[in-house]
């Protein structure tokens, strides 16, 4: 009888490990630039690295006002939780941590020594682009990059496909309509607008993220968000990224789309909240 051999780390497939984490968690880290886009709409955007990750604030009513990575590059200390909150809570909001499983056991400790409650679950799931082919789109379908002739448009697509869920502020994604190494999207069924998407090539880290998608009622099950995938996937590969990597809601009907093409969960992580009084009525 043969003996079978165990796999050492570097030749598992897909392993998560820190490092990778690390690699993973920039797809939701904002930059320098994503800040100063911010800051066209909202000038008092502003942005603070913090035990290793990165605070952004864009406004009382920005749906991602949050830290992320914080605790993946060493300890955390209570120190550096107080800064958090003293960015948050002199701004009005409330403080929002993102925790990856990775992350060092000391932020974990002191956030359930605090006043702290798990606000929501995030899967990330990754897919390797080894194979990402360009499949055309569906009859009637095309797919245009956003620019600054259409981004208004795009944005308000996107907005109008999320209307089921939750009404969004107009000219949200307009800051990062055109920033470098975007991948966003605006399709067409037969001429008119239908659908747009949102993703970006981290190219140090040969990652490309694939953000929010939404397609207008009236135009879905035609091919849209099909195609709205298959292009980001291939434009990634085309730009020498390794990984695909995309955030959904546990067990939502995105992650089940995402998984029928090939992608699968790396890991889930969670959002730690801490609300001020004075900060109740901009909690998101």
């Amino acid at each position: 009888m043969t003996a079978s051999r165990s796999l050492s780390t570097t030749e598992l497939c897909d392993f998560v490990d820190l490092n990778f984490a690390r690699r993973l968690e920039m797809a939701e880290t904002v930059t320098a630039d994503h800040v100063k886009a911010l800051q066209r709409f909202a000038p008092e955007a502003r942005s603070e690295v913090i035990a290793g990750g990165t605070a952004i604030f864009g406004g009382a009513n920005y749906p991602s006002n949050q830290i992320v990575g914080m605790g993946l590059y060493g300890a955390v200390s209570q120190a550096d939780v107080n800064r958090v909150e003293d960015f948050y809570r002199s701004r009005g909001v409330p403080c929002r941590i993102v925790v990856s499983p990775l992350t060092d056991h000391s932020l974990m400790k002191l956030l359930a020594a605090g006043c702290y409650g798990i606000t929501e679950f995030n899967s990330v799931l990754i897919r390797r682009l080894d194979d990402s082919p360009l499949v055309e789109p569906a009859a009637g379908v095309t797919l245009e990059r956003v620019t600054e002739s259409n981004a208004a448009i795009w944005d308000r697509v996107i907005a109008q496909g999320y209307a089921e869920i939750a009404a969004l502020p107009e000219g949200l994604f307009l800051p990062f309509a055109t920033l470098t190494g975007s991948m966003n999207f605006l399709a067409r069924v037969d001429g008119v607008a239908a659908g747009g998407s949102m993703g970006a090539i981290l190219h140090k880290e040969r990652i490309a993220a694939l953000y929010g998608s939404a397609t207008i009622a009236a135009w879905r099950r035609r091919g849209v968000q099909t195609a709205l995938i298959n292009w980001r996937l291939w434009e990634a590969r085309q730009a020498g990224c390794e990984y695909a990597v995309v955030m959904t809601l546990p067990g939502s009907g995105s992650q089940r789309n995402m998984e029928r093409r090939g992608f699968r969960v790396a890991y889930t992580k969670v959002v730690m909240v801490r609300n001020w009084p004075e900060a109740q009525e901009n909690e998101t």
